[in-house]
């Protein structure tokens, strides 16, 4: 296969094949585990990558004058990283399940107001989280009828874009934050010592790359495919490609691979029930509650 753009077309056919092992490995865990279970997620994600790299290799064959390929990798990318930080959230919810019998992220925020008794602290986290979903599809897909011949003539558009996809692309970084708080809340204050959150913790510095990267490839000129200056003859960029797939792709996928495993790391301590808190430590975590100052703390 010849592609118009080598560099691009090499890094999506590796990933590609990365992917759809990591693909099948999740597709065999959620047969084996069955499709109610957190496994179907980061089997979603996995759909979402694949689909990310086809669209990335079909870019790399067909050239620039059909770089609305390349919007389709970067969208079906951001619906990735939307997958892995709602994992990783309910990682966190099922270990404290598992532990204490309840989770804090499906309490009510205001259980005593009937109007908005209704809202939990996971219905937030996931509103926001569609929020950001959202104006990152949006900005990224507003630009696909452009032709790429007149694309000096839309400026204002592709301004409105970058600011659309930097916002989503922000919120999820500052969820990403809020789940590795969540976690250090989980490990410090409710002292769960499990495989299920450590697994968290190994996940969440390449999560926070990706998030970091995610906000600057929006307005750093290098790192955003809306600037023409990161094409060339030979297509994209060594640098563009080299930073998306190294902070972007990679980190996803080792972040993936990370949570996955977790089928093969069960913590059997807590499934043996030698983990789970005794009655006195349930008893404490049901009075408990996220205080104005842990909320605090979590969203700084």
């Amino acid at each position: 296969m010849a592609f118009m753009q080598t560099g691009e077309g090499v890094a999506s056919c590796i990933f590609l094949v990365l992917y759809t092992a990591y693909l099948v490995a999740a597709v065999y865990v959620v047969f084996k585990k069955g499709i109610k279970t957190l496994y179907t997620s980061l089997t979603v994600f996995g759909l979402f990558r694949v689909a990310a790299q086809l669209c990335g290799i079909a870019f790399s064959k067909l050239g620039i004058e059909h770089w609305q390929w390349l919007v389709a990798y970067l969208v079906f990318g951001a619906e990735g990283y939307f997958m892995l930080i709602l994992t990783s959230f309910h990682y966190v919810g099922h270990i404290q399940k598992e532990v204490f019998g309840e989770s804090k992220i499906a309490r009510r925020l205001c259980p005593n107001i009937k109007v908005i008794g209704f809202i939990t602290y996971r219905w937030v986290f996931h509103e926001w989280l569609v929020v950001a979903n959202v104006l990152v599809i949006v900005g990224g897909t507003m630009l696909t009828s452009i032709d790429a011949d007149k694309y000096n003539e839309y400026q204002n558009k592709v301004n409105s874009s970058k600011g659309l996809r930097g916002a989503g692309q922000a919120i999820f970084l500052v969820m990403t934050v809020i789940v590795g708080a969540m976690a250090l809340y989980a490990g410090i204050r409710d002292r769960i010592r499990a495989t299920t959150l450590y697994l968290v913790y190994a996940a969440f510095p390449f999560l926070l790359v990706r998030g970091i990267y995610g906000v600057l490839s929006c307005f750093v000129t290098k790192m955003n495919y809306y600037q023409l200056s990161n094409y060339g003859k030979a297509g994209l960029s060594t640098y563009f490609v080299a930073t998306e797939y190294c902070l972007a792709t990679t980190m996803e996928f080792v972040a993936a691979v990370i949570l996955l495993s977790k089928y093969y790391l069960y913590d059997e301590k807590v499934m043996n029930n030698t983990q789970v808190a005794d009655e006195e430590s349930k008893q404490k975590y049901e009075k408990s509650t996220f205080t104005i100052e842990d909320v605090s703390s979590i969203r700084n």
